[in-house]
Parts: C-alpha cells; sequence; structure tokens
C-alpha cells in the first residue's frame, strides 16, 4: 500500500494518536469558525464510543474557474475517537458531504436529515481538480479527507486498536462547480465498531456551512 503524501506524519491530540493530513494552503479571507460536534454511543456490555470533532473551521475562498457557478473552500479540523470495553476493531471514516439546492436538517444528537429541491438523490460528483465536484440541484457527493492509495483502489478509512484513533487535517480544499443555486456542505464523521455483541456504525454530522 502506497500513502498519498497528504498524509504527513503522527500526532498527539487531545490524547488521542492522530493522522495529520495537509491540503493546499492559500491565503484567502471570509475564514470561520465551526462549532464541531460530539457524539457518544453505549453499545452494551460495558462498551462505549466516543466521537469529537473540533478546532473545524472554513475558510470560503476564489475558486479556479472564477465563474459564479462554482464555489471552492479550505477547511481544517481535528478528530478523536474514544473507545472503552471490549472493542474488537474500529475503523475510521471521514469527510464532507458537499450539496447543491440541498438542505442539511439537523437533529439531535449531530444526526441531520438530507432534503433536496429535486430529488435526485446522491451523486458520485466529477472530481477535479483542488477536490471540485459538478453538481445540478438536490445533488450530493462526498469528498474524503482520508485519502491513501492502494494497488487497487483508493483507500477512504484508517483502523486503529488500543481503544484511541483520530486524525488532524488542514486546509482541505473542495467546492462545487454548475450549481446555480445555494450550495453548501457538513463534516460526516462515521465509526465502524465491532464486539462481541454488536456491529455496525456510529455516524456524527457536524453543522452544515454555506460554500456561497
Amino acid at each position: 500500500m502506497k500513502k498519498n503524501s497528504r498524509i504527513a506524519a503522527g500526532a498527539a491530540v487531545a490524547g488521542a494518536a492522530l493522522i495529520a493530513v495537509s491540503g493546499t494552503v492559500a491565503g484567502t479571507a471570509d475564514a470561520g469558525k465551526l462549532p464541531g460536534g460530539f457524539k457518544s454511543k453505549n453499545l452494551g456490555d460495558g462498551n462505549s464510543i466516543q466521537i469529537r470533532l473540533f478546532d473545524e473551521s472554513v475558510t470560503r475562498t476564489k475558486a479556479v474557474t472564477n465563474i459564479p457557478t462554482s464555489r471552492e473552500v479550505l477547511v481544517s479540523g481535528k478528530i478523536a475517537i474514544t473507545t472503552k470495553g471490549d472493542i474488537k476493531g474500529a475503523t475510521l471514516t471521514s469527510g464532507y458531504q458537499v450539496g447543491c439546492q440541498v438542505n442539511f436538517g439537523a437533529s439531535g444528537e449531530g444526526g441531520a436529515g438530507v432534503t433536496g429541491d429535486t430529488a435526485k438523490g446522491t451523486a458520485s460528483g466529477t472530481s477535479e481538480v483542488g477536490g471540485g465536484f459538478k453538481l445540478g440541484p438536490g445533488e450530493t457527493a462526498f469528498k474524503p479527507i482520508i485519502n491513501v492509495s492502494g494497488d487497487e483502489d483508493d483507500i477512504n478509512s484508517i483502523s486503529f486498536t488500543k481503544g484511541r484513533g483520530g486524525l488532524a487535517y488542514s486546509q482541505e480544499r473542495f467546492g462545487v462547480d454548475g450549481c446555480a443555486g445555494h450550495a453548501s456542505a457538513r463534516a460526516i464523521v462515521k465509526v465502524q465498531a465491532k464486539t462481541d455483541t454488536f456491529k455496525g456504525n456510529i455516524t456524527l454530522y457536524g453543522k452544515p456551512f454555506s460554500l456561497g
């Protein structure tokens, strides 16, 4: 397996072993902090898992294409995962859900519903320079933060043991092309965990924000 050069180094943040992921740095204005999020899930039999998204921020930047239907942002943040009990294994997947004319309606514990102006469902998106996607009304795409090149396919998740894991990312760029309406995004942190009595996903959604 060959690691993408964007996975830079190991670090220690908030007591968790983190992978640092660096993106393209650009000196632009219109930056803002995001509240991140927290979710705790009881898996039964004394097992639990906690997900924390913190130090999250977004900077809106001028799109390379320089046309009104294109928007780009740079995002930064940190993720810390803590498990308790006899967790047999855990895998972390993280990134941003990007939508055109889509309402990311937040509801308790960081959960969220997704409704589009036109019910086109989820689009795979066309990946371009800078992590851009061609999206029409009601379409969404996923921009992964973790990006490891394997022998056949890119790997967008990491596995961890000993109860702790996470990552830090900085100035990750993504955007939308061809979106004539409102464009927005939100962070998604998903942990797949397994115990003797539980196997499934625990998902934390960050607060939605506008791409412009």
